[in-house]
């Protein structure tokens, strides 16, 4: 099995956790809400929060591979293949200008947030900002693959066989 191929597994894996804890707290924490001879959870809305972003966070690296972003193609259709490669490419060394600065400022907001501590879970916020940097990191990787087949195939590169459709 490749390397790739694993990296995919595990991040992958990652989301499916994280989303199951998003899950089971946003389910837990109502169901408490509602049946009185449950304990009252106070930390249930904060793991849903911060899960459900780590899963976005986590899986945006994957979303740009697949070309599973939201975009807007109406006007690029109209252009020759030539321009289209150019208005490609344009966008996509933007997006990863943007997801850079994002990288940067994500590093330097949990490192500043270390000492801030959650209200409910009492963990520390710096630690839960981690998904920013590392979201941001694995956006840059599949970028910069996505910028070389650009440059080298002219166009950005299919999604994979085995992606949902958008």
């Amino acid at each position: 099995m490749t390397i790739r191929r694993w990296y995919d597994r595990i991040i992958i894996a990652l989301v499916f956790v994280s989303f199951s804890v998003m899950l089971g707290a946003a389910l837990i924490g109502t169901l408490a809400r509602y049946l009185t001879f449950l304990p009252v959870i106070t930390w249930g809305e904060e793991v849903t929060r911060f899960a459900g972003i780590w899963s976005v966070f986590l899986v945006s690296g994957l979303s740009i591979r697949r070309g599973a972003h939201l975009g807007v193609d109406m006007f690029t259709r109209l252009m020759t293949p030539k321009i289209q490669r150019l208005v490609a490419l344009a966008v996509f060394l933007m997006v990863l200008g943007f997801v850079l600065i994002l990288l940067v400022y994500g590093i330097v907001l949990s490192a500043d947030n270390l000492a801030q501590i959650s209200p409910a879970l009492e963990w520390r916020m710096g630690l839960v900002y981690l998904c920013i940097p590392i979201g941001a990191a694995l956006m840059s990787f599949e970028l910069v693959i996505v910028i070389i087949h650009v440059l080298r195939r002219g166009m950005p590169p299919p999604p994979p066989a085995d992606a949902s459709p958008a």
